[in-house]
């Protein structure tokens, strides 16, 4: 009896600690669609590529099309960065992809991170804005270096993929 009492309680506990966890996590969600919602129009910009070489045929200009035309074509309108800058908030979208090779296995791993940045004010000093990063997602993987570029055309897409779906929640 004492044993059935005790996973009755644990189970109630458990259940009660995973919705307080849960509405944790959408009130960071909604947060970041918040900070999303009400642009008509921001800047695309690659802030970081680098790594081992591995003979990539993917590059920089590259990715910002391919991000400005995705964006595109869900509706989303994209301008030149510096363009971005002078808008209220310099709203940009950023991509950053770092390669490493495994030693000499041929085995490369990567990192590629979307995230979206805005100009905010501090609290405490409210004189000055900040580069704020107000949405952001990120994968790592690893692949051949026959595969590598593939790879990491798919994982920007994902990301993208997610940036839309968000985007259109509170726009």
């Amino acid at each position: 009896m004492k044993k059935h009492k005790f996973l009755i309680f644990f189970s109630g506990l458990l259940l009660f600690s995973t919705s307080l966890l849960a509405q944790k996590v959408d009130e960071y969600v909604m947060h970041q669609l918040r900070a999303i919602s009400k642009l008509d129009k921001f800047g695309v910009y690659i802030w970081n590529f680098e790594g081992d070489k591995w003979n990539n045929k993917i590059s920089e200009q590259e990715v910002q099309k391919f991000v400005q035309k995705s964006l595109k074509g869900a509706g989303i309108k994209t301008i030149d960065f510096s363009d971005a800058r002078k808008l209220d908030g310099a709203p940009n979208i950023e991509v950053s992809i770092k390669v490493d090779e495994k030693g000499r296995s041929g085995l490369f791993a990567y990192s590629v991170i979307l995230r979206f940045i805005q100009d905010a004010k501090l609290i405490r000093n409210n004189v000055i804005n900040y580069g704020a990063i107000t949405w952001e997602r990120d994968d790592v993987g690893f692949a051949s270096k026959e595969d590598l570029d593939l790879e990491l055309k798919i994982t920007i897409n994902s990301l993208i993929d997610e940036f839309i779906v968000d985007y259109n929640k509170v726009n």
